[in-house]
């Protein structure tokens, strides 16, 4: 495939993903009062992975591809791929937050019980899953990075995903802060690394449902904890730990793995 088809049809999805994340958040804000909604979030979410799924269905087929080229396996083996980044990024996480506790870094205050804990949190997973991982990664780790891979290595497409999610993220607004700024990069290109080596999306879909999910859960608007070092633990906890321990893991679960290998045409 020419260079030319690949730069329009990533182009136009990125265009097309732009315009129905910048509606969706103008709906969320029509939407939204001033306190948080588990429902309204909900719906959102809903409505973000349904335009997804139906953008990259119609590209699919326009394509003449299957969701298989998406960097997807069978059932089995997606599932397995979720809970692998899932846990690449749970465990490494657990050990880090204990440290910090241990340590003195961070100090947490709860304000909740643990059934109420956990049903925020069980509702929040399927959110941040329907809202964030699942179309992000269909669209960035799926159809961007694959037909980035047919004309450039592992290694190269890994960094320029990296850079077009950075720019997605900028057109809806998700670079509002410093913090956002030195974030979203180098999560784009964890993402990008653990769908490279494991040669599937759903590892990078497993990791960013943990880390975003333990993200959010912290939020005060949430009401469940009050944190005190709380950029201390997500770097420490939720960024180098799992960033690091995951990637030394996938380097073992996956030895053949080649970086300069590119992808076979579609």
């Amino acid at each position: 495939m020419k260079m030319t088809a690949i730069v329009v049809r990533i182009g136009v999805v990125m265009l097309l993903g732009i315009a129905a994340w910048n509606f969706v958040i103008y709906i969320s804000d029509l939407t939204s009062g001033e306190e948080y909604s588990r429902l309204t979030h909900f719906f959102i979410a809903l409505l973000t992975t349904f335009f997804t799924i139906a953008l990259l269905g119609i590209v699919c087929r326009i394509d003449k591809i299957s969701w298989k080229n998406l960097g997807q396996s069978s059932l089995r083996a997606n599932i397995f791929s979720f809970f692998v980044g899932f846990l690449l990024w749970t465990i490494p996480a657990f050990v880090g937050l204990c440290i910090c506790l241990m340590l003195g870094w961070v100090d947490i205050t709860f304000h909740t019980n643990f059934n109420t804990l956990l049903l925020s949190i069980l509702i929040l997973v399927v959110t941040v899953f329907l809202m964030e991982a699942l179309p992000e990664e269909l669209i960035f780790r799926g159809y961007i990075y694959r037909y980035l891979h047919v004309s450039f290595p592992h290694w190269l497409t890994v960094i320029l995903q990296s850079l077009l999610f950075t720019l997605f993220a900028y057109f809806i607004g998700a670079m509002y802060s410093v913090e956002q700024i030195q974030f979203i990069p180098g999560f784009a290109f964890i993402l990008g690394y653990f769908r490279a080596v494991s040669g599937n999306v759903w590892t990078s879909i497993g990791f960013h449902v943990a880390i975003m999910t333990a993200t959010q859960i912290l939020n005060p608007f949430h009401g469940h904890f009050d944190v005190s070092g709380l950029f201390t633990l997500r770097f420490f906890a939720f960024i180098l730990l799992p960033s690091t321990i995951g990637a030394i893991v996938l380097a073992f679960i996956y030895p053949h793995h080649k970086w300069s290998q590119k992808a076979p045409d579609l």
